[in-house]
Formats: C-alpha cells, structure tokens, sequence
C-alpha cells in the first residue's frame, strides 16, 4: 500500500471523468483528487495547477491539444490524456480499452480494464496507485491501435442496430434478438475465431447467393457482399 498520495487535478465534466473519479475513489490509497471543467473560473484552474503533482486532461479529442496549449504548457506536472487515436510528445496518453456509458460500472470491473500507454513504461507512473494491466504502445502504432478499437468496438453495433429493425419488421421479438446476440457475444469469448459459423465459414456459396439477392436495395446489401469476397477466399480465417 502507498503511504503517500498523488495530488491529480482532473480537468473535465463528461463520462470518462465521472468514472475515473469513481474509480480512483476504489483504490486502496485514493489519490487526491482536484477538479476543474470548463463551466468553472479560469482562476480556480491555476490555484489547482500550483497544487498538481499529475494532471489528467478528460476533453474531447479536438479540444486536448488547444486546451494544453492555452493552459498548460507552463505547468510542470505530467499532463496525461486519455485519448486513443492522438498522440503528442509533449502529453502522456493512457488510453483505457472500454467503452464508459452514463451509469457507473459495478466496481469490480474497473479492475479488469487494460490501459494501452505511450509516453512512459509503466502505468503508475500515469495512474498512481492502479493495479490494472497494461501494455506500452509506440506512438507509430497508435493510430493503428485506435482503428482497431474503432472496428472491434462500433461496427458490430451499426451491424446489429441495423439488423435489429429488420428482425422487428419481421416480428422477432426483442428478447429473442437480444438472446441471439448475447450468445454469439459469448460464444466469441469462450472461443475465439472457433465460435463462427455460417454459410461464409462453410463457403457455403449457393446459400451467400440467395443471402445476397434478399438484401437488394437495403443498407445490408454491400456490407455483406463485401464481407462474403474478404472472407470467403482461400487465405481468410
């Protein structure tokens, strides 16, 4: 356990911020834990950055760089964002490997969210007193590593919330599409790449064609024929 603790001024008011305030309250020696968003005076926000040891700058993407450039280049305190995608030499990034809705997580999970870091080689140095796994990702393979991120965390929900109203025309209840979803989900956990099926895992082709032909005209009918030409050839999984 530490016996000292990180004086961090949080800077920002929106769902990562709610939650690493949270989160840093769960830790065995909390960090203390300044905050400042932009509703409040620009003269409270330079009493905090006289007391930060850490700073941790919680804006959107498009605002970090204008804002550290506005306020902060003077300070000599780490400033760590937590942007997935930027990278600047003069900021830590931490970037956490989840994505936060409004409402608070059970508290065991933050537990098991990993941290991708660039700028230092060991998340107490970003994170004091976090015991979360970690990975050091170099600054060129950032932008890389957030496209993924991009891929593995939106594009199955565009998928499915297109694919959940054409269920509903067809009257499929809810609960069965969400079962359905569920399942899959954890299908894919328990089993990786052995969890999928399916008349493109089959290069079941008659079938891919009769697929395609009823999704004419429709959001679906490119997505899948992309799909069935990437993943059908002899060198996909």
């Amino acid at each position: 356990m530490r016996n000292d603790r990180t004086s961090i001024l949080l800077i920002g008011s929106g769902r990562l911020a709610r939650h690493l305030k949270h989160w840093n309250s769960l830790l065995k020696t909390p960090n203390t834990l300044l905050t400042w968003n932009r509703s409040e005076p620009t003269d409270l926000l330079n009493k905090h950055l006289v007391c930060a040891q850490l700073i941790w700058l919680c804006v959107s993407d498009s605002a970090i760089i204008p804002f550290y450039e506005q306020h902060l280049t003077a300070t000599k305190s780490s400033v760590v964002h937590f942007s997935g995608a930027l990278n600047d030499a003069r900021l830590i990034s931490a970037h956490p490997l989840m994505s936060f809705p409004e409402p608070l997580f059970a508290d065991p999970v933050y537990e098991n969210i990993h941290f991708s870091v660039t700028g230092v080689i060991n998340i107490d140095q970003v994170l004091p007193g976090f015991e979360n796994s970690f990975s050091v990702l170099p600054a060129e393979h950032k932008a890389f590593y957030h496209a993924l991120c991009v891929v593995s965390g939106n594009f199955p929900q565009l998928l499915w919330t297109e694919t959940f109203s054409k269920f509903q025309d067809l009257q499929i209840p809810e609960k069965a599409f969400d079962t359905y979803i569920r399942q899959i989900t954890e299908n894919f956990i328990q089993l990786k790449q052995a969890a999928l099926t399916g008349p493109l895992m089959r290069k079941d082709f008659s079938t891919i064609e009769k697929n395609q032909a009823s999704l004419v005209g429709s959001n679906l009918e490119n997505i899948y024929k992309t799909f069935a030409q990437t993943f059908t050839k002899e060198s996909s999984i």
